[in-house]
């Protein structure tokens, strides 16, 4: 969670900026509408229309306006809080919770990663320096959408002082670089693909990652949440508006009364809500659609692009960049999915790695879906998922 938090940091504090411009905008408007309703009741004169203003902005006219502030701005203080919960419901509906072990290498070249099934070889030019935090210590990486997040309690002080003298050293630019570190080599690759990635494979990435099954369960437990919530909606609002009348009826007379509108008027709105929500549950789809792209776009241009090489042996997969090597032994690939014109070969954890179809043709993807099948039966789950 604290890599995660670290690497989009400022994709969240966009969006954090994005709402509250859009906040401000809604608080104008209202703010707009309000004069407007006030220069129509009181008639020409700008002292007049001043003073409908001022009395509808302190009385009953005006209470939505700081409601809506003070919402809003709760909510932007609450956004990192949210945003914790939201990954940590996620790490627990991907099956990321338990801890694992990490075991780092660093060498005078780069530094070498495993865990569980899993290698990495980082050359120094891909390693960004290190950033220290009270809870950890960051290892960033260039053109990579992670970092690598070792926790203050385990490094010791000599550790730390150790580490910042492998980042400085390792960014030194002399003149005769080390050698870069090294996976043990393959066995001869089966199959081998080479690509760069584009906007729209990335687009793709993030829309898989929308449609995942712990999402899906989400957006229709969100929905029956709207649904009632619409539907307790009016009566509640009723009754505060009864609350703050300071020429409310007994309770005696308003309770009844308050019971049989909800049988005989209310079911109206309650419909009008229902129909919002229905609405807007049936313009998700391009909502969502709309956020990968935007995603996407936002993850493409903040790194630079490689070309990437993917090379499926009998032992294992390796993909290749400038200056990065990853493996991944067969047991920790969990299946391969089509969406679309791309593949995804879902991992145990983790991202899954993205295959673009147009590096395919017919006989070669026949033979990407023989390669993994023959690798066991839980690598051999093959679905297909509507683009």
């Amino acid at each position: 969670m604290a890599a995660a938090l670290f690497s989009y940091h400022d994709l969240v504090a966009t969006a954090r900026r994005r709402f509250l411009f859009m906040l401000a905008w809604a608080l104008i408007v209202l703010l707009a509408f309000m004069a407007f309703e006030a220069r129509r009741r009181a008639g020409d004169g700008l002292e007049a229309t001043a003073r409908q203003f001022l009395s509808d902005l302190t009385g009953l006219a005006g209470l939505p306006l700081p409601v809506i502030a003070i919402l809003g701005l709760a909510y932007c203080w609450l956004q990192p809080a949210l945003a914790r919960r939201r990954l940590r419901r996620w790490y627990r509906d991907e099956k990321l919770a338990q801890p694992f072990a990490l075991r780092c290498r660093f060498e005078p070249g780069g530094l070498v990663s495993a865990v569980a099934g899993q290698s990495s070889a980082i050359a120094c030019r891909r390693i960004a320096g290190i950033a220290e935090t009270a809870t950890h210590t960051f290892v960033r990486l260039k053109d990579i959408e992670d970092v690598i997040a070792l926790p203050r309690q385990s490094l010791s002080g000599e550790q730390s002082d150790r580490l910042r003298s492998w980042s400085s050293s390792c960014h030194a630019g002399a003149a005769a670089l080390p050698a870069e570190p090294e996976l043990a080599p393959s066995a001869e690759p089966i199959i081998t693909v080479r690509f760069a990635l584009t906007e729209a494979d990335r687009t793709a990435a993030v829309a898989w990652q929308q449609e995942r099954p712990a999402m899906r369960r989400r957006r229709r437990r969100a929905l029956a949440i709207a649904l009632a919530g619409a539907a307790a909606a009016v009566p509640l609002a009723l009754a505060l508006w009864w609350l703050v009348d300071p020429d409310r009826v007994p309770l005696r007379f308003a309770g009844p009364l308050l019971a049989e509108m909800i049988v005989t008027d209310l079911w109206k709105p309650v419909l009008g809500l229902w129909a919002v929500v229905g609405l807007v549950a049936a313009l998700h789809p391009w909502m969502r659609r709309l956020h990968a792209r935007q995603l996407g776009r936002q993850l493409h241009k903040r790194i630079q692009n490689y070309e990437n090489e993917v090379r499926l042996s009998a032992d294992r997969i390796d993909t290749l960049q400038d200056g990065l090597h990853n493996r991944y032994d067969w047991a920790v690939i969990d299946g391969i999915e089509r969406c679309g014109d791309h593949v995804f070969l879902r991992l145990r954890q983790g991202e899954p790695l993205l295959l673009p179809m147009r590096v395919f043709d017919a006989a070669g993807f026949a033979r990407l879906e023989e390669v993994v099948k023959a690798h066991g039966a839980a690598a051999g789950q093959a679905r297909e998922r509507p683009a």
